[in-house]
């Protein structure tokens, strides 16, 4: 059994890492300089990039919306939509996430799907590990997989760029249960309007 999926969009259409460049107020993601420690699970959203982004969602918003219309096509009136998208700089002698895990463990839904929507070059020790294994992909590829029972994580970034990326999850409408536990990045329950939403 394949441990993911591959889909692809028009960057042209969807400019995600030219809206991301923007709101960083940088020329190239990839250039992001060297982290000078090494991140944890409780530092690995931390950086300024990540407030600048999170601070700044109003603007990518409307083009995260178009990416998941696209990618999730017929299904989009069938799954809830994480409302904001997970932002991942996985910094030069750093990490992007702080512990190797399965979403599940952190109070996911089994039946929730993940997508990775790398926004540079993802390659080596840059890159999102599944199962121990690195995941290639450029900029308009999206790799889609199961997190929630799936190994994940990722090793120290000894490549000569900075990796960004986003991620983000779906739920199927029939699998929704309303229930009070809170995401690890975010503090936000696991409710509709909180952190799930429609597409």
């Amino acid at each position: 059994m394949a441990k993911y999926t591959r889909l692809r969009y028009d960057v042209a259409t969807v400019p995600l890492a030219d809206l991301v460049r923007e709101v960083l107020d940088v020329d190239d993601l990839e250039g992001l300089a060297a982290s000078e420690w090494l991140a944890t699970r409780e530092t690995d959203q931390s950086t300024p990039y990540h407030k600048q982004f999170y601070d700044s969602f109003d603007a990518v918003s409307p083009v995260y919306r178009t990416l998941a219309r696209h990618l999730l096509g017929d299904v989009v009136d069938h799954v809830y939509l994480q409302r904001i998208p997970t932002f991942r700089v996985h910094l030069r002698n750093s990490v992007a996430v702080g512990s190797w895990h399965r979403d599940r463990d952190f109070g996911h839904d089994p039946a929730e799907v993940n997508y990775w929507v790398p926004l540079t070059r993802a390659f080596g020790n840059n890159t999102l590990w599944i199962d121990n294994e690195p995941v290639h992909a450029e900029y308009g590829e999206v790799i889609v997989f199961d997190g929630a029972n799936s190994w994940h994580g990722n090793v120290v970034n000894d490549t000569d760029i900075s990796r960004v990326s986003i991620d983000f999850r779906t739920i199927p409408r029939a699998a929704y249960r309303p229930n009070s536990r809170k995401s690890v990045s975010f503090g936000l329950p696991f409710l509709l309007g909180e952190y799930w939403d429609v597409v």
